[in-house]
């Protein structure tokens, strides 16, 4: 099907004929893809979003020129064949790794029937996307990961404290979010592995038919975390935007999740050599992000711990550096030439109002004094009010449809929060303070 679309509310984009071609965007409610949305509608790129709920927070975008509920999952197989029948070709953002990964195993119908994209194949997603295989390609090319094996049962987990020592990680091989829970007794082997086995075999998550995996734990003081988003085309970097966490959410046991919830943009030319040499090795294509940890002990200790082969939930962080991943890989998968672009390093990002924020982690966690939890209320405010320069998760005064959408969401879980930590101050349960992650080294997993 194809059809002539106009460019919803055109911002101050390129409006010549090479942007004509419509962006199709997969699973508008996500934050990587509402900033993709607006990123491209600012550029005058005609942009179609799809979503399974009409309450998509992406579907409130002034940018959009279609919107188009789609009742199948993006990972279900019948996905690729509901976009040839219902959506205008163009270009196609997809958006998690069970997306990118059905995208890819109908990348070849979906070109034949018209569409365009930039992605890897089926088999080399599968080799990031899995942990297992992830750490095997790390090492394949000489990048530093941590140990691990799979396992069947508690047995074989309580069997890998000989070769990994305690206390050791238990973790699924490819769900998003860090999951994973401690072992640190061979007790406990029974009951930590029947509740990750209970976690991926949910009725959520059956579809990513995840196994589990023990994994060293990588003890290390002054740790940094990082974070690298790029785009990249048979292994070429063609832009890309790297960052330090200064804050990540923290679990209840005191060890780190997964989600960047405060960052600072900084080049950190090691890193950058091994995505560089990791991307070369595998020919990736497409957006993708990399995690890191680095001991700032010792320089030489660089892990890599996680790849995800698609646009991340901070990817505006990208664009607010200078870096449009968005643009370039529209370019990229239409065959047009590249563009070029340079980080800017200062760029803040702060997920303040979409959903797990900086302020609710804040706010809920014993473990910040009260005026640490000030500290960064005011440095995510400071985010807010400079907006122009840094990065806030959904904000775009120019489109602010996404970001009521996002803050009506939020604000009921915001002022549970508030609601929790004033009653904790007031009843004298302050905490000893806990300093950035960079500074808790004995309780960094990488996850």
């Amino acid at each position: 099907m194809q059809q002539e679309l106009r460019v919803a509310k055109r911002g101050a984009g390129r409006s010549n004929d090479v942007y004509r071609t419509p962006a199709v965007v997969c699973d508008a409610d996500k934050l990587s893809q509402i900033a993709i949305i607006q990123e491209l509608g600012r550029l005058g790129i005609p942009v179609v979003a799809l979503a399974g709920s009409p309450r998509a927070i992406g579907f409130g975008s002034k940018y959009l020129a279609r919107r188009i509920v789609c009742p199948i999952p993006s990972h279900d197989s019948e996905y690729v064949p509901f976009l040839v029948a219902n959506a205008p070709r163009g270009v196609i953002f997809y958006s998690n790794d069970a997306n990118a990964e059905n995208i890819a195993r109908g990348a070849e119908q979906l070109r034949a029937n018209g569409f365009s994209l930039l992605i890897s194949t089926a088999e080399t997603l599968e080799r990031v996307v899995e942990k297992d295989r992830l750490y095997q390609t790390g090492l394949e090319c000489g990048v530093a990961v941590p140990k691990c094996r799979l396992v069947s049962s508690a047995a074989e987990l309580e069997a890998s404290v000989d070769e990994f020592g305690l206390p050791l990680i238990l973790k699924s091989t490819n769900l998003a979010g860090g999951v994973y829970r401690f072992l640190s007794s061979p007790e406990d082997a029974g009951s930590v592995f029947r509740e990750m086995n209970d976690i991926v075999h949910g009725q959520s998550v059956r579809h990513r038919n995840a196994r589990l995996m023990a994994q060293q734990w990588i003890r290390q003081s002054n740790t940094a975390l990082w974070n690298f988003n790029a785009c990249a085309e048979r292994g070429e970097i063609l832009s890309f935007s790297m960052g330090r966490r200064i804050r990540t959410d923290v679990r209840p046991d005191g060890t780190l999740g997964s989600v960047l919830l405060y960052g600072r943009s900084e080049l950190n030319p090691a890193i950058l050599e091994r995505n560089a040499r990791l991307l070369k090795h595998i020919e990736f294509s497409g957006i993708v992000e990399t995690e890191w940890s680095e001991s700032g002990g010792d320089p030489g200790s660089i892990y890599l711990y996680d790849f995800n082969p698609r646009p991340s939930g901070n990817i505006r962080w990208a664009f607010k550096s200078g870096v449009s991943l968005a643009e370039q890989y529209y370019r990229a998968a239409l065959g047009l030439s590249r563009r070029r672009q340079a980080m800017k390093t200062g760029t803040v990002y702060a997920k303040v109002l979409y959903r797990t924020s900086d302020m609710v982690e804040s706010f809920s966690n014993p473990r910040l004094s009260f005026f640490r939890k000030l500290m960064v209320l005011r440095e995510d405010l400071a985010a807010v009010v400079r907006f122009r320069r840094h990065a806030v998760d959904v904000l775009d005064p120019r489109d602010l449809g996404p970001t009521f959408r996002a803050v009506a969401e939020l604000g009921p879980i915001l002022a549970r929060s508030f609601r929790s930590a004033a009653l904790r101050l007031m009843s004298g349960w302050a905490r000893p303070s806990v300093q950035s992650t960079t500074n808790r080294a004995d309780h960094v997993a990488i996850p």
